[in-house]
């Protein structure tokens, strides 16, 4: 009996704050030499997300036992019972993300939103301990 894996993410964190802090910085000191406003509005538009999360603050979970894969997030809701979930598959995308799906016994795939996925080293081996077949793909295209 493996240990469960739980995972909980908020908006309000560190490093939302601090890239909310630096884009306005920059904004600032473009605003200080003289740059035209509408290259300050177009900028400033990058910085929209990190403020919503700042503001609305959204909380993910998830969780992983031996019974069932769950997440939670403001967008989306899955529950699949560990029977069903015949492997994971692992991409690494470009930008250095990592993106999990996990396809099922009936060969439907489900992917895990990335706002709920814990560290994918501690979910790869949270699936491997529980005998789930894993794969990794790194860097691909399509």
């Amino acid at each position: 009996m493996a240990a469960p894996l739980t995972h909980e993410t908020q908006g309000r964190n560190p490093r939302t704050f601090l890239a909310l802090g630096a884009a306005l910085a920059v904004l600032a000191f473009l605003y200080s030499i003289g740059t035209v406003t509408w290259v300050l509005v177009v900028l400033g538009l990058f910085a929209v997300p990190a403020a919503f999360d700042v503001l609305r603050n959204p909380r993910a979970t998830f969780t992983l036992d031996d019974t069932h894969i769950e997440w939670k997030s403001n967008t989306q809701h899955a529950r699949v019972p560990l029977h069903q979930v015949q492997g994971a598959r692992f991409d690494t995308r470009w930008d250095f993300s990592v993106r999990v799906t996990l396809t099922l016994v009936d060969q439907s795939k489900m992917r895990i939103p990335q706002d709920t996925m814990p560290p994918h080293q501690a979910l790869e081996n949270a699936l491997k301990e529980r005998e789930i077949k894993t794969e990794r793909h790194h860097f691909r295209v399509v």
